[in-house]
């Protein structure tokens, strides 16, 4: 079934206006739809098939790792063949308490950054959305990350690349700086970060030829497109999605720029657990010991101590990594790390390596096959000590979860 969702993005220096079209398959038979869009965002008028439709807020939830949202409800009469959204507002990333809002995004006049972490657009649609577009208007003024640029009609066009979809960032052209190479493209509006620009360009090249066909199977990868949001934001990390990055900073230093780089690469391949569950551990343990195992190859000890001395540190404070609902824990990037750094220290640096090669390969990814996998393939002490650090209470060999 094909069920169209675009996006008609106007921005203005702090805000945008928003017109979103759904277009479900001609199969579906429905006349009710739901959604949910941020709390701050003003729904002005929702059409059903041409005609204006009263809507209601049955509810606020605040997904994980997102912000807080409204859920709206529409029902129609007739059938739903075509809907149309208008929305307007802002939304700004915020950090207190230990509790983040609208991740990575900020609207200001160098800069636009509009993230599914957001939920800047409807998400959790009743009817299911497999094909996405944006398209953003006055777009002379603006340089869009992998988007592509009409000039006929003055619009850029982006979405359907398979990697969060809607995940905008525009720069102002007057304001873009840019350092490419043959492996990566760096865009960024602070000065600060050009000598940082080419210091992880360099690093960029090593950390592929370590992973590609060393630490990990051999792949084809893409030129790398990095976006930065300093100095609009300046903390909360950052993340990538197959060849996008996004990242407030590329670091204060040549070891973090290191790390930043060799973490989130080592994604390609560190990845496909539930994010959202305590099986996250996965990925997070075994793309943190990609980083370790890049500065061990390269006999970094500052780097390695970068990365494991903060989780040493941390460690202790944290809960186990099998939490009873099954949600995911705080820290779920440092418990795993550390128990894989006691792994290390017991049974070697090849330990670590066959464990996290072991995860990147499973077909299943998570913790029950990841041990029993380790185990079939002849790594029973090494399954079972991971065994033990993740099911500290439980006798039996591989439980299930």
């Amino acid at each position: 079934m094909d069920t169209y969702m675009t996006i008609e993005l106007t921005f203005t220096n702090n805000a945008f206006n928003a017109k979103a079209t759904i277009t479900p398959d001609t199969s579906i038979k429905e006349k009710s739809f739901s959604f949910i869009l941020n709390n701050n965002l003003h729904i002005s008028e929702i059409t059903c098939n041409g005609k204006k439709v009263d809507f209601k807020k049955v509810a606020e939830e605040t997904p994980e790792f997102r912000s807080t949202c409204q859920c709206i409800k529409i029902d129609s009469k007739e059938n739903i063949n075509n809907i149309e959204i208008n929305y307007s507002g802002t939304i700004a990333f915020t950090f207190s308490n230990g509790t983040g809002s609208c991740w990575h995004n900020i609207i200001t006049k160098d800069i636009k950054s509009l993230s599914w972490y957001s939920v800047w657009f409807p998400q959790k649609t009743s009817i299911a959305i497999n094909h996405d577009k944006v398209i953003i208007t006055d777009g002379n003024e603006l340089f869009v990350v992998k988007g592509i640029f009409n000039e006929s009609q003055n619009t850029w066009e982006y979405g359907g690349k398979g990697y969060d979809p809607f995940n905008i960032v525009a720069y102002r052209k007057e304001a873009l700086q840019t350092i490419s190479n043959e492996y990566m493209n760096i865009y960024f509006i602070d000065d600060k970060i050009a000598e940082q620009a080419e210091t992880s360009s360099a690093i960029y090249k090593e950390v592929i030829d370590f992973f590609n066909g060393d630490l990990f199977r051999k792949i084809d990868i893409p030129v790398l497109d990095i976006a930065c949001a300093s100095p609009a934001i300046l903390i909360g990390g950052g993340y990538r999605r197959r060849d996008f990055m996004w990242c407030t900073t590329l670091g204060n230093n040549d070891t973090e720029t290191a790390w930043l780089n060799a973490h989130e690469t080592a994604h390609v391949w560190c990845s496909g657990a539930n994010p959202a569950t305590w099986e996250d551990w996965l990925n997070e343990t075994t793309a943190e010991w990609a980083a370790l195992l890049f500065a061990l190859s390269k006999k970094d000890t500052a780097l390695f101590d970068f990365i494991i001395n903060p989780k040493l540190e941390r460690c202790h404070t944290l809960p186990p990594i099998k939490t009873a609902d099954g949600s995911r824990p705080p820290g779920v990037h440092d418990k795993g790390t550390v128990l894989f750094y006691e792994m290390y220290k017991k049974f070697g640096e090849e330990s670590v390596r066959v464990a996290v090669r072991t995860f990147t390969d499973l077909q299943e990814k998570n913790t029950q096959s990841f041990l029993e996998t380790l185990a079939c393939n002849g790594h029973d002490e090494i399954a079972a000590f991971i065994n033990k650090g993740v099911y500290p209470c439980c006798n039996s060999a591989y439980p299930n979860n």
